[in-house]
């Protein structure tokens, strides 16, 4: 069969030549050379056909449509499914990959520093002069190109793919840049020049990002997150390979995360404020309508918020205030003391000693004890007299009420010119702790009572917590 055939000839070819020793009626005319032919033809045609083989490495010249998709390799990880995804173990793209969508399931991970500036891919380096090299960028599409300006500092690191992931750097201002022909033509920073006292030339598939730039300011800003320190971090004013960090000034306007140890956050890591452990955020000015401050625990930190006077009719509070927004914790002035609401909400509830709603903060320690003689302070000699010594309990300027004083424990002693009378006066009187004394001249007094003697009564309130007070108080003749 002529190779000049085409597929479509060849096939009809074939079947006129079968259609016609099916049609013959003479008798011998198919004979067997007729017939073998024939098959030889077929096998021409198959061996010759357009067809893909399953047992040998074929090329389909036209497009190849596989409606119910495809399954590639012994693995048979790589399928092509009918509905137009591509599953697989792995992609490696040496060029480009263009996605109109990107969707991570569950995970996205970025290893080292990225970047937010203006990046590249080294196609390709000529070294045009010393020190000087010609840089030729990638497209990652037809109208693409670089967005370098002159005097801009590149930045390029190179993995060099051991097994200790190590890798180095190299910087270059940019002297002369093409963007028809997409290159740019830089200069390599000395040693001295750039952190870490060494310098490398560029290399190609390097990808370099803008560092800086020498003159132009709007160009000397880098925005950037490392994975390696710990922290995002955000550089102003970077006209040089090496970030400023002095008395006389610094790069470093903005970090969030672990604070790097630089002037505005040394002293506050020396004393301990803060720890090179815990994350940070500094920026030199901040704009916020509200901020809630938490302690190392985390939970809220309230602010105090002064109210004045005690008010009955107001609701105060130790929390959330959906009004302002914040944490409040809500102090008054009521009796001389000043008092912090330690509840949730409390309203009506007067600041008093031992009321749980309300802490006292300034004036708590300032207990007295006042003694009043319900027949006066002066009595006359050779007369039988009684009276009642009634002690009051104060906090300032609020006397405590008798179930405020509930587990405090009342004492009285006499003390008198008369030693052993004194001692049997305080032995009899050892289990009163009432706050109200009877005192009767007949069997209070001592002995010896006669014109110009004086009697002292004794009071001392102790406290729960083991705080004590007291009062005297002396009869005179």
């Amino acid at each position: 069969m002529a190779d000049t055939l085409t597929p479509n000839e060849a096939l009809l070819q074939l079947r006129t030549l079968y259609e016609g020793i099916r049609d013959e009626r003479h008798t011998y005319a198919n004979t067997a050379t007729r017939i073998g032919n024939a098959f030889l033809a077929l096998l021409s045609y198959i061996a010759g056909a357009p067809y893909l083989r399953k047992d040998t490495a074929d090329t389909a010249a036209g497009v190849l449509t596989l409606l119910m998709g495809c399954v590639i390799g012994e693995s048979k990880q790589i399928r092509l499914n009918p509905d137009g995804s591509i599953v697989c173990g792995s992609i490696r793209v040496d060029g480009s990959a263009i996605f109109n969508e990107l969707v991570f399931n569950h995970q996205n991970v970025l290893e080292g520093d990225t970047y937010f500036t203006d990046k590249g891919i080294i196609e390709q380096v000529e070294h045009t002069d010393i020190g000087q090299y010609t840089l030729t960028f990638r497209k990652e599409y037809d109208a693409d190109h670089h967005t370098f300006h002159v005097n801009d500092i590149l930045l390029g690191k190179v993995n060099r793919l051991d097994t200790g992931k190590t890798h180095y750097s190299f910087w270059l201002r940019v002297d002369k840049v093409d963007t028809t022909a997409n290159t740019a033509v830089c200069s390599l920073y000395s040693d001295s020049d750039v952190p870490g006292g060494k310098n490398y030339a560029p290399v190609p598939t390097a990808r370099i990002i803008r560092w800086g730039n020498t003159v132009d300011t709007s160009r000397q800003s880098v925005w950037f997150v490392s994975s390696n320190d710990g922290r995002w971090l955000f550089l102003q004013g970077v006209d040089k390979p090496i970030v400023e960090d002095s008395e006389h000034g610094s790069n470093y306007a903005a970090f969030v995360g672990l604070p790097p140890d630089i002037q505005v956050v040394h002293d506050l890591l020396q004393k301990g404020v803060i720890s090179k452990e815990q994350p940070c955020l500094y920026f030199h000015t901040i704009i916020a309508q509200n901020i809630i401050l938490l302690d190392y625990l985390g939970k809220p930190m309230y602010q105090a918020r002064d109210c004045g006077q005690w008010n009955a009719s107001r609701k105060y509070i130790k929390g959330w205030d959906d009004t302002a927004k914040g944490y409040y914790k809500d102090r008054v002035w009521w009796k001389g003391c000043y008092w912090e609401c330690s509840v949730d909400e409390c309203s009506g509830s007067e600041p008093r000693y031992g009321n749980t709603s309300w802490t006292c903060l300034i004036g708590g320690s300032n207990m007295s004890i006042s003694i009043v003689s319900s027949a006066g302070n002066w009595f006359r000699a050779g007369t039988d007299w009684t009276t009642t010594l009634k002690a009051s309990v104060w906090n300032a300027e609020m006397q405590l009420k008798a179930e405020e004083l509930t587990g405090c424990t009342v004492i009285w002693t006499r003390i008198s010119d008369d030693a052993d009378g004194d001692t049997a006066w305080n032995a009899r009187h050892e289990n009163f702790h009432e706050l109200s004394l009877f005192v009767d001249s007949k069997m209070d007094l001592p002995s010896e009572w006669e014109a110009g003697s004086k009697v002292g009564y004794k009071v001392v309130v102790i406290f729960p917590d083991g705080s004590k007070y007291d009062q005297d108080y002396s009869i005179v003749i």
